[in-house]
């Protein structure tokens, strides 16, 4: 009997000592950091850009993120004051997808003294001197050589090419506008007419409506993203024009609403961007500039060629 109450004695002592360690090692799990990832949300121009959001916010997430939104209008005064309160807030590092490549001088600065690392994402921005280049993107040059290369194949009867120029002063739009003026080039052609739409649906449908007395000029259609290339479609079908027939488009993104219309047979080529790789990158790098926040970073995401006869790795 003594020995069963020693030993029942020592079992409830050890099970004391376990909750103790427990309530001591309690605050420290509390306590522990989780890392922070800000990302600048703008508003979307089509369901490509909402999916991209979506993949960077389950990726960091996957990745051990906490992840702060902060939604803004497509302004880049809205960018920098939500940039500039993630700072405030301390986050461990800040992604974003720059509406321009230039004016970002003093908010890197910013960022920089705060130790606060920026990754820009998609698009990428100037750097300054003394804050080095922390970018996730795609080759836009590149795949837009391919892409053009690709719908210059299908030869039209009318050699009028029409550029849908997304947004001044954007990085994806020069280097778009670079590669498929490349490939124009090669065929002995050249960019007859381009128009800024901004990368809105809304412009991509107003562009075509203004330039209808010159559309039986035109053979060829580069829209620099979705939105505009939807615009362009919406704006054929209402007034009796068939896209694919009549005119041939070539978009770059790649959502699900455009991948619909190649189906249909109704955008020709689409110079398609992997958000989902592009999500993982920008991830990983959070992980690595958190750790050493002041050295350059750049990746690439894949691209591909996409045709109605198949997909072709840009």
């Amino acid at each position: 009997m003594k020995r069963w109450k020693g030993a029942a004695l020592l079992l409830l002592c050890t099970v004391a000592l376990l909750r103790l360690l427990q309530g001591l090692a309690q605050p420290e799990k509390e306590n522990a950091h989780v890392p922070v990832l800000g990302i600048v949300t703008t508003a979307a121009e089509d369901d490509r850009r909402e999916a991209q959001s979506e993949a960077l916010v389950h990726a960091a997430e996957e990745h051990g993120f906490k992840v702060l939104e902060m939604p803004v209008e497509r302004t880049q005064e809205a960018q920098i004051e939500a940039v500039r309160a993630l700072i405030v807030y301390q986050v461990d590092a800040i992604a974003f997808t720059p509406l321009v490549e230039s004016g970002w001088d003093n908010v890197l600065r910013e960022a920089k003294s705060a130790s606060v690392p920026l990754l820009s994402i998609d698009r990428a921005i100037r750097g300054v001197d003394d804050v080095p280049l922390q970018h996730i993107g795609f080759d836009y040059a590149s795949l837009a050589e391919q892409a053009a290369d690709a719908l210059l194949q299908q030869r039209m009867p009318r050699d009028g090419v029409l550029e849908l120029y997304g947004t001044v002063n954007a990085s994806d739009a020069r280097e778009i506008a670079r590669g498929c003026r490349e490939a124009l080039e090669e065929q002995g052609l050249t960019v007859t007419y381009s128009l800024c739409g901004d990368g809105m649906r809304s412009r991509g449908c107003e562009i075509l409506e203004e330039m209808e007395d010159h559309l039986d000029e035109i053979g060829y259609i580069f829209a620099q993203n979705d939105a505009m290339a939807l615009g362009a479609v919406d704006y054929l079908h209402s007034h009796g024009r068939k896209p694919g027939k009549d005119v041939l488009i070539c978009a770059f993104g790649g959502g699900a609403e455009l991948r619909a219309l190649q189906k249909k047979g109704e955008v020709a080529v689409i110079g398609a961007l992997d958000d989902t790789q592009l999500a993982e990158l920008t991830a990983d790098a959070a992980q690595r500039i958190a750790k050493a926040p002041w050295k350059p970073y750049i990746a690439l995401a894949d691209t591909a060629v996409l045709t109605e006869e198949g997909t072709a790795d840009a």
